[in-house]
């Protein structure tokens, strides 16, 4: 994706919260309103702020990543590294009603643990949106190759699922940037590895996989 067409996409992404938080305020600016009305009225503004956010972190994340591509690997327990990004969302995901295991394979793996966590994150912060039923993650090395992957009873992913803000029509109303992958895509890759989606009978499974 070239630049010009990378800012019109994230101005359009932009654009759509940015007008629903108008016009919401707009029609509690103009007519009484009940205190439940008010309430709804406050729920979706906080909603598409909190759509913003992530938007705006997602590019801050990309914008960053992208200026360096510079990766700096050192050794770190696998366990740790994966048990730290779970712990913060296994709140989000009783919330949800739904359950999130890991299994770990012990080991020491080289990587910039910095752009690991918030690629990993990502994976587990997309199962919880756009998902369904349990998650599961595992966490393994085999023949020199970390293998994470993220497990869910979701519907599937579209082929364009690493590209920049693509999403399947139906998330267009949930929360999400559409550059989530496309970050995880990135960090698999200056680490010499790739990331993949795969639709299985049980779900989806996506996965990062690289050289450690």
């Amino acid at each position: 994706m070239d630049e010009h067409c990378f800012i019109a996409d994230a101005s359009h992404e932009l654009r759509t919260p940015l007008a629903l938080l108008r016009a919401e305020l707009d029609v509690a600016l103009h007519r009484p309103r009940t205190a439940a009305e008010l309430t709804d009225t406050l729920r979706a503004v906080d909603a598409e702020v909190q759509r913003l956010v992530d938007l705006s972190n997602a590019l801050l994340d990309l914008e960053e990543f992208g200026s360096t591509q510079h990766i700096t690997r050192t050794p770190v327990d696998l366990a740790d590294l994966v048990h730290a990004t779970v712990d913060r969302h296994r709140d989000a995901a009783e919330r949800d009603h739904r359950t999130l295991s890991a299994d770990i394979t012990p080991a020491t793996v080289s990587v910039d643990a910095r752009w690991i966590r918030p690629a990993l994150g990502n994976l587990l912060g997309n199962a919880l949106r756009h998902g369904a039923g349990a998650i599961h993650l595992t966490a393994a090395v085999r023949d020199g190759r970390l293998r994470l992957a993220v497990a869910d009873d979701g519907t599937g992913f579209l082929p364009q699922a690493f590209v920049r803000f693509s999403r399947a029509e139906a998330s267009r109303t949930t929360p999400g940037s559409g550059l989530g992958l496309a970050f995880v895509a990135a960090v698999a890759a200056a680490h010499d590895g790739m990331a993949r989606a795969e639709n299985t009978e049980r779900g989806t499974v996506v996965t990062i996989e690289i050289p450690c």
